[in-house]
């Protein structure tokens, strides 16, 4: 083939690559910087990445409590997560997320028993949402829903101001065979009052019995924001805003099903100040199994306050968290309840400050401390370990 029959056919080459790039990226828009794949006005999705390598040294205390326990060192990928969303009608929305998560970690219980690292963990599908705005008043969201059972619940894993959500975020997920919080079926959620009033009500499959005839799982939550409004946050809400909104939310969840009964309250500031911002959550969660249907669940108290400044200038914010766990029996089903208080510190770093959810660094101290005795041989006064952890992530969504 002539040398200028090959010139044309890698010119008509670049110039087909180049019409299918612009046809699939060409109409794309910029939304808050996301690149957004636009077919039309009613027709668009995006996609997206969280990774967020950790480092841990977590304290481990043996049965005769000696202090050879020593501290696991593990190196690991505490989230990894695919993203898809978008937009096939005008008023028609979806979420989807997998999730690989402590990837490359390895445990060692009390009393000795090593488990394996974990290489792989494998993908889980963890958010699979489809919601159909009809009316700010009312909205239909069906699929793997989070459950709304309080904020923190609801908070976005990839904006937590903190390292991670609280210990006590998540207390059904074994106990009513659901993912993190998120289950199976349709929610119901609208705004009023201009929009400062959210509801959220729910039906999951929550636990299924031998033979499937249980009830479903009802989960209902009411929301006041006093400031701005959080409205049609999609899937979740923001876990910090770092002085774009001006936020005091109050709000109450409800979760039940056969005998097992749930119950929060909670509030949510994140003000703008001259320095940057102050962020804070408070909340109360009561949770009780019942007799016979969630046993896993004894009867007990949860309460959360933390709070931290994103000092904008400077790129840094110092946080900090107390959390307790009470129940209301020493022994339930033959085994020695553990309650629980957790104090952590630490320091997050954004080395870029305008986009901080897109590329941050948190170094991280955590003090568990257990009474009574948490395993055979502790003494009464419990035990105490210490956790140290720096956490890197990278955002685009």
């Amino acid at each position: 083939m002539p040398n200028s029959a090959h010139r044309a056919l890698r010119t008509t080459a670049r110039g087909l690559i180049a019409a299918l790039f612009l046809l699939a990226f060409g109409r794309a828009g910029l939304s808050e910087a996301q690149a957004i794949i636009k077919v039309n006005d009613s027709i668009n999705f995006k996609v997206g990445i969280l990774l967020q390598p950790q480092v841990d040294f977590q304290e481990v205390r043996n049965l005769t409590d000696d202090g050879t326990g020593g501290y696991q060192q593990n190196m690991i990928l505490r989230r990894v997560r695919l993203i898809l969303g978008g937009q096939v009608s005008k008023n028609v929305f979806f979420f989807a997320e997998t999730e690989n998560t402590n990837l490359g970690k390895s445990t060692q219980a009390v009393g000795g028993t090593q488990t394996a690292k974990a290489p792989a963990t494998g993908f889980n599908l963890l958010d699979a949402v489809v919601e159909w705005r009809i009316a700010k008043e009312f909205n239909i969201q069906v699929g793997e829903v989070r459950a709304p059972i309080s904020r923190e619940g609801l908070k976005g894993a990839t904006s937590q101001f903190l390292l991670d959500t609280s210990a006590y975020a998540l207390p059904t997920g074994a106990a009513l065979q659901n993912n993190a919080e998120r289950d199976t079926g349709v929610m119901f959620r609208g705004y009023f009052v201009c929009d400062r009033l959210e509801y959220r009500a729910a039906l999951f499959s929550g636990f299924r019995a031998p033979g499937v005839k249980n009830s479903l799982r009802f989960t209902g939550r009411l929301q006041y924001n006093f400031f701005d409004t959080e409205v049609y946050n999609f899937v979740s809400y923001g876990g910090g805003y770092y002085g774009t909104k001006k936020i005091l939310a109050v709000g109450a969840g409800y979760d039940t099903q056969n005998d097992f009964r749930y119950a929060s309250a909670d509030m949510y500031i994140d003000w703008p100040i001259p320095l940057g911002s102050f962020a804070s959550t408070i909340q109360y969660q009561y949770i009780n199994g019942g007799n016979t249907f969630a046993t896993a669940l004894p009867q007990q108290n949860t309460f959360q306050i933390e709070g931290g400044v994103f000092l904008k200038d400077l790129g840094f914010a110092p946080i900090a968290r107390y959390e307790q766990k009470r129940f209301n029996a020493a022994v339930v089903n033959n085994v020695t309840t553990k309650n629980e208080n957790r104090v952590a510190v630490g320091l997050n770093f954004y080395p870029f400050p305008k986009t901080p959810h897109a590329f941050n660094i948190k170094c991280w101290w955590q003090r568990v401390q257990l009474t009574p005795g948490a395993a055979a041989g502790q003494t009464a006064s419990g035990y105490a370990t210490n956790e140290f952890s720096v956490q890197m992530q990278v955002y685009y969504f």
